[in-house]
């Protein structure tokens, strides 16, 4: 078993590109094993991810939700002041203080490292004005241009006996240390978590449905050997017709009848893949079934599925073990192609494909990484099973050995 282990990969290194193929095919394999391990968070929980986060470019982190503090201030004769302690002890001081020409100076002390995005004062007098800020265009509200700069308070000739408003502090969080190494998505998803469990649903419905593409096509392939007539007839005509009508097609037809689902697209996959099995099965059939091996197991009065099983599907294996890495990157790529058009997996198991479709409005503005990503991964998976399946292919083409 080692020896026939060493040759093959011996052989199969022959093509360096097949061998780079091969252990990139074997990393996407390991992210359909290990995604929920090796992915920095579960995109798909809520609770893992912000609205605050949408968009961010690759190499972007993590911000937490903006601290929002709210402090009323009453000033008699133009003199006030309101003091607040944070739950982490951080003090935040508002003073208010006459100034000249009826003017009131708001100054605002708050610890050194404690960032002030944006200061607010609201319910201010409608004659009021604030200098360096701007006002509300229908509540009574001023945002500061400057937060760093005190806050002039204009009420006119006259300083108002008693004034009451409020002060409204957005203080900016830092970040968490996470780093979104590819960007995020119009939701705050993480690009490269949502990439890692995409490939991990695409690769195993793809891998999935072909390896049921392959037990379906080549028991009917089979039947149609061992039979002949017109169960081989029958069984025929009905791949021949199945190959006349566009994969697309019929997985659109099958979807659209059965509704969304992982299981729903596994039967379209193998409605759709069952015809190449069953015509290689059954043209290796139909040589074997002429060997002295068969003719003297008939002699031994085994069973037919004993011989088909035992003797005859074994000698099948080869061309059919090619024919199933090839489908499996046609099973990903149509399975993508349904997803993508809506018709596929649902949103609570999203793939490659319906990553591609969310972020296909934004393709032709700035936000390259919510679609592009997607669809690189989606090409490098695709090619790298197809290169590994036409070096299988040319190992076991006779023809080619030399």
């Amino acid at each position: 078993m080692i020896h026939l282990a060493r040759s093959f990969f011996s052989e199969f290194s022959e093509k360096p590109i097949a061998v780079i193929c091969l252990v990139i095919t074997l990393i996407f394999a390991g992210c359909a094993v290990f995604a929920p391990l090796i992915a920095p968070m579960n995109p798909y929980d809520l609770r893992t991810f912000s609205l605050s986060d949408a968009r961010l470019p690759p190499g972007a982190q993590q911000m937490e939700e903006a601290l929002i503090v709210t402090m009323p201030l009453s000033a008699q004769a133009g003199e006030g002041g309101v003091e607040q302690v944070l739950e982490d002890g951080t003090r935040i001081v508002a003073t208010l203080t006459p100034d000249v020409d009826g003017r009131l100076r708001l100054e605002i002390e708050f610890p050194d490292g404690f960032e002030i995005s944006a200061i607010r004062l609201l319910s201010l007098p409608r004659d009021a004005s604030v200098a360096g800020a701007r006002r509300h265009p229908i509540r009574s509200e001023w945002t500061l241009i400057d937060p760093a700069q005190p806050a002039v308070i204009e009420t006119g000739p006259q300083i108002p006996t008693v004034l009451d408003f409020s002060v409204v502090l957005e203080a900016t969080s830092p970040a968490t240390g996470t780093t979104f190494a590819l960007g995020t998505d119009g939701f705050g998803r993480d690009m490269l978590s949502a990439i890692i469990y995409g490939v991990r649903i695409s690769f195993i419905v793809g891998a999935v449905g072909a390896l049921g593409s392959m037990i379906v096509g080549s028991s009917l392939g089979l039947i149609a050997a061992w039979y002949g007539g017109r169960i081989d007839s029958a069984i025929m005509r009905i791949a021949d017709f199945q190959l006349s009508i566009p994969s697309l097609m019929v997985g659109l037809l099958v979807l659209t009848v059965l509704g969304k689902g992982v299981d729903k697209i596994l039967i379209a996959i193998v409605l759709i893949q069952w015809t190449l099995f069953a015509r290689t099965t059954r043209s290796v059939a139909l040589a074997e079934l002429r060997s002295d091996y068969v003719d003297a197991a008939r002699g031994l009065r085994l069973s037919a599925l004993r011989i088909n099983l035992r003797h005859i599907l074994p000698n099948c294996l080869p061309p059919l073990l090619v024919i199933l890495t090839i489908n499996i990157a046609s099973a990903i790529t149509l399975e993508a192609s349904l997803s993508f058009l809506g018709v596929g997996l649902p949103l609570t198991q999203p793939s490659l494909g319906m990553l591609i479709a969310n972020g296909y409005e934004y393709m032709f503005s700035k936000l390259y990484w919510i679609a592009i990503y997607p669809g690189l991964v989606l090409l490098l998976m695709v090619v790298s099973i197809n290169v590994v399946g036409d070096r299988l292919r040319d190992m076991y083409n006779p023809q080619l050995k030399r």
